[in-house]
């Protein structure tokens, strides 16, 4: 059986893998954003600042919350269930994802680890405080069956 990696190393991976997938995001909305003020200024300069908001959060902050859902489940997602069994992150430190068979997890398990890590921050992060304490699994790793080990 191969070791399960613990607390510290996970979080640095974790670290590593918040700012690959920051950074296409931040770029995206730099891009809509500027597009979106120059478009909104030149087409009613005097919209109240009500009217801005409510355009703002339909025009640019959703759609650009929505790419970087996209993004990162798909970063999360497939990148888990590839090959290379874990992000960029995972891959830096020498970690990988496995099933509870010591096998490459399925694309669904990659995924759905992705929104089992959102349910694991909820409460105080608390998902992820447990890996620190008993058999390193976090709240995703149970509900998704699956464990970070060395490679």
């Amino acid at each position: 059986m191969e070791k399960p990696a613990g607390f510290w190393i996970r979080f640095l991976a974790y670290f590593i893998d918040g700012i690959i997938v920051s950074v296409p995001s931040y770029i995206i909305l730099f891009i809509i954003n500027t597009v979106f003020v120059a478009g909104s200024v030149a087409a009613d300069p005097y919209m109240t600042q009500e009217e801005y908001m409510v355009t703002y959060m339909t025009l640019a902050f959703l759609p650009t919350m929505l790419i970087t859902l996209v993004i990162s489940v798909l970063y999360y997602g497939l990148l888990t269930a590839s090959k290379m069994q874990g992000t960029l992150g995972k891959k830096i430190l020498g970690l990988k994802v496995v099933n509870e068979q010591g096998e490459r997890v399925s694309v669904g398990q990659g995924i759905g680890r992705y929104f089992a890590y959102i349910l694991s921050g909820i409460i105080f992060y608390i998902g992820f405080i447990m890996i620190a304490f008993g058999e390193k699994k976090g709240l995703h790793d149970i509900i998704c069956k699956t464990r970070v080990v060395y490679k």
